[in-house]
């Protein structure tokens, strides 16, 4: 199993919780301070902004309707974010904050190379298989490409090629040699899942057995690829 010592800080939204006002408050563990209201309704309107990307679609996900999603004034909305390449952009770094920080502080359990990828696949997949994931790259794909828009996505597409990048290199053993086919293994590794994400998206019969079988498929490759 590949654990993940997730950090708490801030905000959570409780699993299955379908009313956005509703939030878990973390204290931070280091500092143990309850976020300012501030804080608070900044991450209700970045979270009501994923929902709304999510389910209606990016260019349906008006800032008037991401106001009242979120419970707030347009006003209250401008007040945090500017305008709407304001709110993207914090919906954007929110996202890939998280990501980075669950990637930075996962730890592989097994000792057995095949399991060991099969846990880096199922670790990745965790995470791109999220709507926050679907949301990142509907905004990247649309706002982030527009010769007017000033989202820029690039920092955090760095840190997270980075913080990929590390995980998979502690797939081997200290001090050993990387295999000849990592650079291989490791991009079909990645390709291969954002494939799976896309082939879902939005909405997808696709089967916890039969995307257990192609994760499956996916680690014996990898494996192979890693020690032929």
């Amino acid at each position: 199993m590949l654990v993940i010592k997730w950090l708490p800080a801030g905000l959570r939204r409780p699993r299955d919780s379908g009313n956005i006002a509703q939030f878990l408050v973390l204290r931070s563990p280091v500092t143990n301070r309850k976020p300012s209201k501030r804080e608070l309704t900044r991450q209700k309107v970045i979270l009501a902004a994923i929902d709304c990307i999510y389910s209606e679609g990016f260019h349906a996900a008006h800032t008037n309707k991401i106001a009242e999603t979120a419970g707030v004034s347009w006003g209250v909305l401008q007040y945090h974010f500017g305008d709407k390449d304001g709110l993207l952009q914090a919906v954007i770094d929110h996202i890939f904050d998280e990501f980075s920080t669950a990637l930075s502080n996962t730890e592989y359990e097994d000792k057995d190379l095949h399991k060991r990828v099969r846990e880096l696949i199922d670790t990745v997949w965790s995470l791109v298989n999220k709507k926050e994931y679907r949301v990142s790259v509907a905004i990247l794909r649309n706002a982030g490409r527009s010769p007017d828009s000033s989202i820029d996505g690039q920092k955090q597409l760095s840190s997270w090629a980075k913080k990929t990048s590390q995980l998979w290199d502690r797939l081997f053993e200290e001090g050993s040699t990387k295999p000849a086919n990592s650079d291989t293994a490791r991009h079909l590794l990645f390709a291969t899942l954002r494939g799976l994400v896309d082939e879902i998206n939005p909405k997808g019969n696709v089967t916890r057995k039969s995307l257990d079988e192609e994760c499956t498929a996916l680690a014996d490759a990898i494996h192979y690829l890693l020690t032929k």
